[in-house]
């Protein structure tokens, strides 16, 4: 992405109190609710990651 023209799309891991790990995912300047628990911060970045590439394929497919 330009930085410029489009806004930034990126995840962002946190750890709760409790010790289990959540993602927050920011795509085109929106910020979708935490999604989780998992169990290290390398499957939350992972699966943050994989919707984040879905949301970007799906924005970028043509239109019917």
């Amino acid at each position: 992405m330009a930085a410029g023209k489009d806004a930034i799309s990126k995840v962002t891991v946190e750890k709760r109190i409790d010790g289990k790990y959540f993602f927050t995912l920011t795509f085109r300047g929106v910020t979708y609710p935490v999604k989780g628990p998992f169990a290290n911060p390398m499957l939350a970045a992972a699966a943050g990651q994989a919707t984040l590439k879905a949301m970007e394929a799906r924005a970028g497919a043509p239109k019917a």
